[in-house]
Protein backbone atom coordinates (compact mmCIF):
# COMPACT_ATOMS: atom_id res chain seq x y z
CA UNK A 1 0.00 0.00 0.00
CA UNK A 2 2.86 2.38 0.73
CA UNK A 3 4.22 1.91 -2.79
CA UNK A 4 0.88 3.07 -4.24
CA UNK A 5 0.71 6.19 -2.09
CA UNK A 6 4.22 7.21 -3.16
CA UNK A 7 3.61 6.56 -6.86
CA UNK A 8 0.19 8.23 -7.08
CA UNK A 9 1.37 11.90 -6.91
CA UNK A 10 4.14 11.21 -9.41
CA UNK A 11 1.72 9.54 -11.78
CA UNK A 12 -0.85 12.34 -11.64
CA UNK A 13 1.55 15.27 -11.86
CA UNK A 14 4.15 13.95 -14.28
CA UNK A 15 3.25 10.72 -16.10
CA UNK A 16 -0.36 11.55 -17.01
CA UNK A 17 0.36 15.00 -18.48
CA UNK A 18 3.39 13.74 -20.40
CA UNK A 19 1.31 10.93 -21.88
CA UNK A 20 -1.43 13.40 -22.84
CA UNK A 21 1.19 15.45 -24.64
CA UNK A 22 2.70 12.41 -26.36
CA UNK A 23 -0.46 10.46 -27.24
CA UNK A 24 -2.97 13.22 -28.00
CA UNK A 25 -0.46 15.85 -29.23
CA UNK A 26 -1.83 18.40 -26.76
CA UNK A 27 0.21 21.56 -26.15
CA UNK A 28 2.28 21.23 -22.98
CA UNK A 29 1.19 24.59 -21.59
CA UNK A 30 -2.47 23.66 -22.00
CA UNK A 31 -2.04 20.31 -20.25
CA UNK A 32 -0.13 21.66 -17.25
CA UNK A 33 -2.35 24.74 -16.96
CA UNK A 34 -5.42 22.51 -16.97
CA UNK A 35 -3.87 20.42 -14.20
CA UNK A 36 -3.11 23.52 -12.14
CA UNK A 37 -6.70 24.79 -12.47
CA UNK A 38 -8.06 21.37 -11.53
CA UNK A 39 -5.80 21.31 -8.47
CA UNK A 40 -6.88 24.79 -7.33
CA UNK A 41 -10.54 24.03 -8.01
CA UNK A 42 -10.36 20.87 -5.94
CA UNK A 43 -8.72 22.72 -3.05
CA UNK A 44 -11.44 25.39 -3.07
CA UNK A 45 -14.32 22.89 -3.31
CA UNK A 46 -12.89 20.71 -0.55
CA UNK A 47 -12.35 23.76 1.65
CA UNK A 48 -15.89 25.10 1.21
CA UNK A 49 -17.73 21.78 1.44
CA UNK A 50 -15.50 20.55 4.26
CA UNK A 51 -16.14 23.70 6.27
CA UNK A 52 -19.90 23.42 5.76
CA UNK A 53 -19.85 19.74 6.68
CA UNK A 54 -17.81 20.31 9.84
CA UNK A 55 -19.99 23.24 10.91
CA UNK A 56 -23.15 21.17 10.45
CA UNK A 57 -21.67 18.17 12.23
CA UNK A 58 -20.52 20.27 15.19
CA UNK A 59 -24.07 21.59 15.67
CA UNK A 60 -25.54 18.09 15.60
CA UNK A 61 -22.84 16.40 17.69
CA UNK A 62 -22.91 19.14 20.33
CA UNK A 63 -26.58 18.49 21.07
CA UNK A 64 -26.40 14.69 21.20
CA UNK A 65 -23.58 14.30 23.71
CA UNK A 66 -23.94 11.35 26.08
CA UNK A 67 -21.69 12.89 28.73
CA UNK A 68 -23.30 13.74 32.07
CA UNK A 69 -22.21 16.45 34.50
CA UNK A 70 -20.79 15.10 37.76
CA UNK A 71 -22.32 16.23 41.06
Amino acid sequence: MEHFSLFYPVKNRIVAPVLDIAVYAEPATKVFLQGAFAFLGNIIIIGVLGTLLLATYSKIAGKSSSLKKED
